[in-house]
């Protein structure tokens, strides 16, 4: 029977820092160059990879990147049946040489050399049909510039090998010496192997969380969310886990508030005709109320603190979601609260405006009078 495959992945930083590099540095769960150089070379090596067998024949490797050309992209692969190396007459083991930190990379990767199995430019996903050995680990080399850095993603590891020849009668194995065939076979099983993945875990499509952030588009048109592309990617993740029950509550209050806290930070303000009703017949309603909110029913004043708002065009976002969320017979007064006091108007103690401590008007460069009016 054969045996299921296993691997090994590196995709958080902690993974990453389990290897030693130079000019490099995590960023989130990525690995990313980084050197006061414009540009330069990024190199780490992987972690010690132990496959708990001796002999181990791996499979197969990927290396997520983003802005590597083929030109500038470079990966030594090590292996061995031993945990430790010859190095100025005694043996070191694998894990101590690869992380002292008196030895330079230079020298960690001549030590290493005698291990050296592969080494292939330009090439993010190689076979390793032909590296047998317990423990392996990978060097990565990459040119970068500062305008487009060089960012590994992940690092996936398959084990033990699995060729499609075995498969085939003995004549085609027996046959195969120089493994033309076998390397053949391998173009279409890394294809296939490639799409039993991505099918596998076609959940992930869908979950608005780990999903590329190239396929948020999709998830947007099928949710119906108009200017999707128009939301911090962050944001936008999370309101495609909440698009179903906000939808639901479309033409509500709740709604409104909800989508809006999302795109902002902050829930806004929200001021119905009904609201202000308790002060008909005062005059605070006939002098102030009214020419600020109206009394139609069907109108809606929705205030935004000004610090949450930094361009004209995501004040037009906030009014573009709005109405989607809003009934359609509703209409919108979009109002941003500025931090000042003006009498009568949107002046709010303790949201736009505070009361503190009198202090006379002096020429000292820090007090000023500006939009002050008596």
């Amino acid at each position: 029977m054969r045996e299921k495959i296993k691997y090994f992945i590196l995709n958080k930083a902690y993974d990453f820092n389990r290897g030693v590099y130079e000019n490099m540095a995590t960023d989130g769960n990525v690995l990313r160059f980084s050197s006061k150089r414009k540009s330069g070379v990024g190199r780490m090596f992987s972690r010690i990879f132990d496959s708990g067998e001796r002999g181990m024949t791996w499979h197969r490797l990927i290396i997520g990147t983003e802005n590597c050309g083929s030109e500038d992209f470079r990966i030594t692969v090590y292996a061995s049946d031993k945990d430790d190396i010859k190095y100025n007459g005694k043996f070191v083991p694998l894990t101590v040489l690869l992380h002292d930190k008196s030895l330079s990379l230079n020298e960690k990767v001549k030590a290493f050399a005698p291990y050296e199995k592969k080494s292939v430019s330009g090439v993010t996903d190689i076979m390793l049909h032909d590296i047998s050995g317990q423990y392996l680990w990978i060097f990565i080399e990459t040119y970068s510039v500062s305008s487009a850095p060089a960012v590994i993603k992940d690092i996936q590891i398959f084990l033990p090998s699995q060729s499609w020849i075995d498969s085939l009668p003995m004549i085609y194995r027996a046959n195969d010496s120089e493994h033309f065939l076998e390397r053949y076979l391998g173009i279409f099983q890394t294809l296939y192997e490639e799409l039993d993945s991505q099918i596998a875990n076609i959940a992930d499509r869908f979950d608005p969380l780990c999903t590329e952030s190239e396929f948020l588009g999709w998830l947007c048109e099928w949710l119906d969310i108009s200017d999707g592309d128009q939301w911090p990617e962050e944001k936008l993740r999370q309101l495609l886990m909440t698009a179903v029950d906000l939808f639901r509550k479309r033409g509500t209050r709740e709604s409104v508030e909800k989508m809006i806290g999302l795109y902002l930070g902050e829930k806004p303000l929200i001021i119905e005709e009904f609201s202000i009703r308790d002060f008909k017949g005062t005059d605070t309603y006939e002098k102030t109320l009214l020419p600020m909110y109206g009394n139609d029913p069907y109108r809606i004043t929705l205030l935004i603190k000004s610090e949450l708002i930094h361009s004209d065009s995501e004040l037009n976002m906030v009014r573009r979601i709005a109405l989607e969320m809003l009934p359609v017979s509703t209409e919108l007064n979009l109002v941003v609260l500025e931090p000042y006091i003006f009498l009568n108007k949107f002046t709010y103690l303790g949201i736009n405006s505070t009361l503190g401590q009198y202090r006379n008007a002096a020429l000292d460069g820090k007090s000023q009078l500006t939009l002050s009016t008596l």
